[in-house]
């Protein structure tokens, strides 16, 4: 940057900041600030620019005492005017008595001159843009204008006594051409600056039509220095009513400690805030006895400092509705979890008072088919009692899968993590299911290796999620298909999948696996028991490992579901539906490795 452009931009930070030290300190608003400051500096400018004219003008020398006395006087000016405007709350008093004084003073000049002065005649001229510059109003036009003429006519006959004889010498002349610069200068610069506020003003018109709260303007106390025409629609009272009052004065009682210290955060310099309050509102009486009634609606404040000056700008947006519903949200939520509960108790319950019973009737009918107590007599009576033991087998198993279920919906389930071979648990299951693999014709591989080595999780559930995942496979895999098992590790987890060449299951369907007693229904699963849990406990017991389980099938050709827990353990001992871990990403895909899952199309 030139050293002259830094020189002058130091000038006039110097003159700026000086003007402003003679605003009133109870001056309130940045706008009435910024124009006490202009005021002070044209009261700065005043004397040099009589002075200059009394220097230029050809002076009567017998009345030498008169002007000395007017220079003395000229000089004090600055002093007075700005002494008074530093102490007067109303500076339109102060400014009038200046424009008076500024005008009586080239007056005065003229009348003790010989002949008249250029500099004198544009000086009186510019009254009307001076005051114009100071106020930016028709009002202080009209009454400058008033002033400019009285001197303009004492200027006429102070030529006319001087036979028209004007004072042109060199001072005089560069003095009148500089004053003319600052003018023309300083009236384009307030014409520009007047445009970009009109522009501004549309903008900000067109911003508050665009926002559905309210934009406030508030001093650093708080105080509503200016607001948006919204106001008097969202708060029941009239603008020139609010403005001046302070903002937490319409802020509930409660949310007071909560509201200065929204303002103290604006206060120590914070780049934004927002708070949530409760303001009181006017409406309408609901009754004719009642004018008005009193409401506190709930908004959400958020400021920001003022670009312009000191204070914040804020917009106040009415969330009442917002807040209602969440509350109603919340409220419905605790119902839900508590109608949950009680299911899972009941369920637990229920199935705890089921049990002994059945295994009553199971071991009874046991004890009769073993003929412990005598043979039976009929036929008929065996296929009876066998009946029994199947049906009470089948409803225990039921009634666990429930318990199970339930438990893992509460959280209860106890997970005990050990470290046992894989391998080993996969032979145990692949020998279990072998016998139900071989009656329906299908063919069931294990394609696990040694290899695979240790994994920490429970066994009692590791157990359980492979059961019910190869007896759904071979439940729904037709005579000649294969149900394989294969596992490997990948990135310290353990992965392993169940595949067959099954009836596969659609992929709208797939979106309802995973959930108690939901089954995909076709001609093929009727055929076949199951209560839609297996593939829920599957999904639940996978979740409180920390793993996650996917299901890809193509109807007609199989169907894969693949299982991944951590080789190490689980990461954390309950699962909750909020987290990731426990979501099961249920995917058609193509590139499988064979097979359907019959817990996929219908769980177990």
């Amino acid at each position: 940057m030139p050293i002259q452009s830094v020189t002058r931009s130091k000038i006039a930070g110097a003159y700026e900041r000086l003007c402003k030290r003679w605003v009133s300190s109870s001056v309130a608003g940045a706008a009435e600030r910024d124009r006490d400051a202009r005021m002070a500096g044209t009261i700065f400018a005043m004397p040099i620019m009589l002075a200059v004219a009394m220097v230029t003008s050809n002076f009567m020398l017998g009345e030498l005492a008169g002007i000395v006395s007017l220079v003395v006087g000229v000089l004090a000016l600055p002093m007075i005017f700005c002494g008074a405007l530093s102490l007067s709350k109303d500076s339109t008093a102060v400014g009038m008595s200046a424009l008076g004084a500024y005008g009586l003073s080239i007056a005065s000049i003229s009348a003790a001159a010989s002949s008249a002065n250029l500099l004198l005649w544009i000086m009186a001229a510019a009254i009307p843009l001076e005051a114009w510059f100071i106020y930016r109003s028709e009002r202080s036009l009209r009454v400058s204008g008033g002033v400019a003429a009285i001197v303009l006519a004492a200027l006429l006959i102070v030529s006319l006594r001087a036979d028209g004889s004007v004072a042109l010498s060199p001072l005089s002349l560069l003095t009148s051409f500089g004053y003319l610069a600052t003018l023309v200068t300083r009236t384009a610069s307030a014409l520009a600056a007047r445009a970009m506020a009109a522009r501004r003003d549309d903008r900000v018109a067109d911003l508050e039509s665009a926002i559905e709260g309210v934009i406030f303007s508030l001093g650093t106390g708080g105080l509503i220095v200016s607001l948006s025409s919204k106001a008097q629609d969202q708060f029941g009272i009239a603008r020139n009513l609010l403005i001046g009052t302070p903002l937490l004065d319409r802020v509930h009682v409660s949310d007071r400690v909560q509201f200065l210290g929204f303002l103290a955060d604006m206060k120590n310099g914070a780049p934004s805030a927002a708070v949530e309050v409760k303001l009181r509102c006017v409406a309408p009486g609901e009754v004719a006895k009642q004018a008005h009634s009193v409401r506190f609606a709930t908004y959400r404040l958020r400021a920001v400092p003022h670009s312009q000056g000191e204070g914040f700008v804020v917009v106040a947006t009415d969330i009442s509705q917002a807040v209602a519903d969440r509350n109603a949200l919340a409220i419905a939520r605790r119902e839900v979890e508590t109608a949950e509960i009680a299911k899972g108790r009941f369920l637990a319950s229920v199935s705890h008072e089921l049990r002994t019973p059945l295994n009553s009737i199971i071991g009874f009918s046991d004890v009769l088919l073993q003929e412990i107590c005598g043979k039976l007599p009929d036929g008929r009576q065996r296929e009876y009692v066998e009946l029994v033991h199947r049906s009470g087998n089948h409803l225990l198993s039921v009634v666990n899968a429930i318990l199970d279920v339930s438990k893992i919906e509460a959280g209860t389930y106890p997970i005990f993590a050990e470290s046992f071979a894989f391998k080993e648990a996969v032979t145990m299951v692949h020998d279990m299911m072998a016998h139900q693999a071989s009656q329906k014709g299908v063919t069931l591989c294990d394609r696990v290796s040694t290899r695979i080595g240790n994994v920490v999780a429970d066994s009692r559930a590791i157990h359980q999620v492979l059961i019910n995942l190869v007896s759904n496979a071979v439940k729904f895999t037709e005579s000649g298909g294969v149900v394989t098992i294969d596992a490997l590790i990948e990135d310290d987890m353990l992965a392993f999948s169940v595949s067959d060449t099954g009836i596969g299951i659609a992929e709208a369907d797939l979106k309802t696996l995973g959930q108690p007693f939901r089954q995909v229904q076709n001609d093929y699963t009727r055929n076949h028991e199951g209560t839609g849990l297996g593939l829920a406990t599957v999904k639940g017991l996978v979740g409180l490992h920390g793993g996650d389980l996917r299901i890809k099938s193509v109807p007609g050709q199989g169907t894969v579901v693949d299982v991944r827990i951590p080789l190490n353990g689980p990461v954390f001992e309950y699962v909750h539906e909020e987290e990731p871990a426990n979501i099961v990403e249920f995917n058609a895909a193509s590139d499988m490795k064979g097979g359907s899952h019959a817990e996929a199309r219908k769980s177990a």
